[in-house]
């Protein structure tokens, strides 16, 4: 799957061939590498890789111990701009080291962003889905990092 964006807008429109619907994506990514307790070490080493590696991400989060909203799993979480999700996506999975990993977009539709337009590296792990807000009001989703 191609996560390419147009970089001339904030948004971007992107059709979930499931439904027809259009959903209005914004013009960044979030990145959820997760580990487990017994990983912490390699997930600070993928972490502190990827900083390295990727000048352009937007926002960067400390490890997260414990399981936290749809994740499944700890985890911590990386924003990176949309208009080089291809590039970026490729270095991060040479840097995961083994780790799974979601890259979605950030969009007015939660449910669609984490399946649909989701995209994995490395196992696919379960969601809890049941809080993802399907197609909201608002045209973003508000992010903690803003």
């Amino acid at each position: 799957m191609n996560l390419s964006a147009n970089s001339s807008s904030k948004m971007r429109a992107s059709t979930n061939p499931l439904d027809g619907k259009e959903y209005k994506i914004m013009e960044k990514f979030h990145v959820h590498i997760y580990f487990t307790k017994n990983e912490i070490e390699l997930a600070q080493k993928v972490r502190d890789e990827l900083i390295r590696a990727i000048p352009q991400l937007i926002y960067v989060g400390e490890l997260i111990l414990k399981p936290v909203g749809p994740h499944s799993k700890p985890m911590f979480e990386i924003h990176i701009p949309a208009a080089e999700i291809d590039r970026i996506a490729a270095i991060i999975d040479k840097k995961r080291s083994g780790l799974s990993v979601l890259i979605h977009p950030v969009q007015d539709d939660e449910l669609a962003a984490h399946t649909v337009f989701a995209r994995w590296l490395g196992d696919r792990l379960k969601l809890d889905l049941n809080n993802l807000n399907p197609a909201k009001d608002t045209q973003q989703l508000k992010c903690s990092s803003m």
